[in-house]
């Protein structure tokens, strides 16, 4: 099954520190819409050390924009033409925010992938008392991270 689809199913902390990791650097709405294209892509080839790698980063982010381009252009109806502009203005938004620096995007990406993927295979497992300690920890400290690479994306 699908990691979005499951990830929709996490109830309580879970579902909170999953809707932790979205935000102006990469909206929610996108990851929703275009889950099956992010899920079918290879985030984890790009080697984020190596400068050579912002040639596969770039077409990444090339990709994504299309996609909800294209996405937003099949949008029909009354209700469709809201998202029709919020997609094309997402699009607008990532591509400005990661056009001179696609890594970010890279890394961003992966970022929430992999935690949604622990947070659905802790709800599965039920984890440890202890375990959730020191996740509660990482979380704070991903929290951090996460806001501190926005405001970073925002002042360069």
């Amino acid at each position: 099954m699908a990691v979005w689809i499951q990830a929709q199913q996490l109830q309580g902390e879970a579902l909170h520190q999953m809707q932790a990791l979205y935000g102006q650097h990469f909206p929610i709405e996108v990851r929703h819409y275009l889950s099956q294209w992010i899920e079918s892509q290879a985030w984890d080839s790009v080697d984020l050390d190596n400068p050579q790698e912002n040639i596969k980063a770039t077409q990444l982010l090339e990709g994504l924009v299309q996609e909800l381009q294209k996405k937003a252009e099949h949008q029909v109806g009354e209700d469709g033409f809201l998202l029709k502009i919020k997609l094309g203005h997402y699009a607008t938004q990532l591509q400005n925010t990661y056009d001179r620096c696609p890594m970010e995007l890279v890394r961003c990406i992966r970022h929430i992938l992999y935690n949604e993927q622990r947070l659905v295979r802790e709800a599965n497992n039920g984890s440890s008392p202890a375990g959730s300690l020191a996740d509660a920890m990482s979380q704070k400290h991903l929290q951090i991270n996460q806001t501190f690479e926005e405001l970073r994306l925002v002042t360069q």
